[in-house]
C-alpha cells in the first residue's frame, strides 16, 4: 500500500502525521507569537528582539552538539528528546511576565530549535533508507506547509478572543503538539541499521576540520536567502518600491504556498544520487536569478505589469526554493558519512540557521535599499552559486571520503 497524494510508502504514514502535527503547533505559533509576547507576556518589542537574538544564538551554538549527540544516541531517542525539550519550553512560555523570564525561557526553546531540521533528516533516512529519503524529506515539507496554514487560521480565531488566557492557549497548543509528534515517533518503524561498529563519537567535531565541506554548506548558504526574500525582501520591495497595491503581499505569499504543496514532491524527484542533487542545486540557482532579475524590473513600470512581473517573480522565486529544498537535502545525505551523519547535517544546516539570523539585513541594507542594481548583483550572485556547486561538491566528497570511507546503506523499502 501507498500514499497516494505523496507517492510514500504506506509505513510512512505515521512519520507525515508527525510532520503535520508538529507544523500545525508551529503555524499557530508563529501566526500568534507577536501577540501573545507584547499582550500575553507584557513584553516590548525591543525585548522580544533582544530575547529572540540571544536565543537564537544559543541554537546556533548547540546545532553541532547535538547533531553529535544524535550520533551517539540514535536519531530516535534524539528527535524524541527535542520534541518533549521544546513542549517544556513552550509549557515554561505561560509563567512568562518578565523580560529576565523570557530571556531564560526563550533560551531554553532556542537550543533545541535548529537542530531539530537535521535529527528529523536523519531519522527520516534510518526510517525509510537512501532510495526514498530525498521524496519523504519532500513530502515532509509538502506537509509541513498544510500545518502551517492550519495553523495559522487556528491562531487568528484564538487572537480574536483577545483574552489573556487565549494567547496562553498559543503556547500550551503549541507545546500539546510538540508531545502528541514526540509520542507518535516511538512508534515509526525504522530500518535495522547495518553500519558497521564504529568508536563512539567523542572529541572536536571531524567536520569541523573539512574545509571543503564547510564551503559547501557555506555556498549553499546562499540559496538559502529565498527565505529572507520570501518574507521581507519581496514584501518591502512591492509596497515601499513599485506601484502595486500593498494588498498584493498577502496573495504572493499564498502562491508561494500553493505551489510548495503542490510541487515539492516533483521537484525532489531525481535527486536521490549526488549527480541529481547538484543539478537541482543549478536549477534553483537559475530560477533564483531569474527572480531577482524580474523583480528588479518591477519598480520600473505601470500597476498592471507590475502586478504580473512580481507575480512572476514570486514563482520563480518559489521554484528556486523547491529545487534548493530537494538538492540541499540530496547534497547533505550524499556528503554525510553514516557513523556521523547527525553532526554533518548538523554543520550543513549552521548555514540556513545562519542566515535565518544575518539574512534579513542582507536583504534589507544590500538588496533593497539599492534598487534595482541591487537586485541585478544577487542574481549574479546566484548564478555565480550555481557555477561554483559541482565543483565544490565533488570536492568536499573526495575529502571526505579520505577519512570516512562509505558504508552500505539501506536503500528500499517496499
Amino acid at each position: 500500500m501507498r500514499i497516494p497524494w505523496l507517492g510514500l510508502p504506506a509505513r510512512s504514514g505515521r512519520l507525515v502525521l508527525v510532520g503535520l502535527i508538529d507544523s500545525t503547533g508551529t503555524g499557530l505559533f508563529i501566526a500568534g507569537a507577536a501577540v501573545f509576547y507584547t499582550q500575553g507576556a507584557g513584553l516590548s518589542i525591543a525585548q522580544v528582539g533582544i530575547g529572540l537574538t540571544v536565543a537564537g544564538l544559543c541554537g546556533l551554538l548547540a546545532l553541532t552538539p547535538l547533531g553529535m549527540l544524535a550520533d551517539r544516541i540514535g536519531p530516535r531517542p534524539a528527535a524524541v528528546l527535542l520534541h518533549f525539550w521544546r513542549a517544556a519550553g513552550f509549557v515554561a512560555f505561560a509563567f512568562v511576565h518578565d523580560f529576565v523570564t523570557f530571556l531564560v525561557v526563550a533560551c531554553v526553546v532556542g537550543i533545541p530549535a535548529r537542530a531539530v531540521d537535521p535529527v528529523n533528516q536523519m531519522f527520516v533516512d534510518r526510517h525509510i533508507g537512501k532510495e526514498q529519503r530525498t521524496r519523504v524529506m519532500a513530502a515532509f515539507r509538502v506537509v509541513a506547509n498544510v500545518g502551517f496554514t492550519l495553523g495559522a487560521l487556528l491562531a487568528t480565531v484564538i487572537i480574536a478572543i483577545g483574552t489573556r488566557p487565549a494567547f496562553v492557549a498559543i503556547v500550551l497548543g503549541d507545546a500539546l503538539t510538540f508531545v502528541l509528534a514526540g509520542i507518535l515517533l516511538t512508534r515509526v518503524p525504522l530500518l535495522a541499521d547495518h553500519t558497521p561498529a564504529r568508536p563512539t563519537v567523542r572529541g572536536w567535531p571531524t567536520s569541523l576540520r573539512q574545509g571543503r565541506f564547510l564551503a559547501v554548506a557555506a555556498l549553499h548558504a546562499v540559496f538559502v536567502l529565498h527565505i529572507p526574500l520570501l518574507s521581507i525582501g519581496i514584501p518591502l520591495w512591492a509596497t515601499q518600491h513599485t506601484t502595486a497595491p500593498a494588498l498584493i503581499v498577502g496573495p504572493l505569499i499564498v502562491l508561494n504556498t500553493i505551489l510548495v504543496i503542490l510541487f515539492q514532491v516533483r521537484c525532489s524527484r531525481g535527486t536521490e544520487t549526488r549527480a541529481g542533487g547538484i543539478r537541482a542545486l543549478r536549477l534553483a540557482s537559475v530560477s533564483l536569478a531569474g527572480c531577482a532579475a524580474v523583480v528588479a524590473f518591477a519598480g520600473e513600470t505601470g500597476t498592471v505589469l507590475t502586478v504580473v512581473l512580481l507575480a512572476a517573480g514570486m514563482v520563480l522565486l518559489t521554484f528556486g526554493e523547491l529545487f534548493q529544498v530537494a538538492g540541499g537535502v540530496s547534497v547533505s545525505y550524499d556528503l554525510a558519512p553514516r557513523d556521523r551523519q547527525g553532526e554533518y547535517l548538523a554543520v550543513f544546516s549552521l548555514g540556513t540557521a545562519a542566515m535565518y539570523m544575518v539574512g534579513p539585513v542582507l536583504v534589507t541594507i544590500g538588496i533593497v535599499e539599492r534598487g534595482p542594481v541591487g537586485w541585478l548583483a544577487l542574481a549574479a550572485v546566484f548564478l555565480a552559486a550555481g557555477f561554483f556547486v559541482r565543483p565544490a561538491v565533488e570536492a568536499a566528497a573526495a575529502q571526505i571520503e579520505q577519512t570516512h570511507p562509505r558504508v552500505e546503506e539501506p536503500e528500499h523499502v517496499g
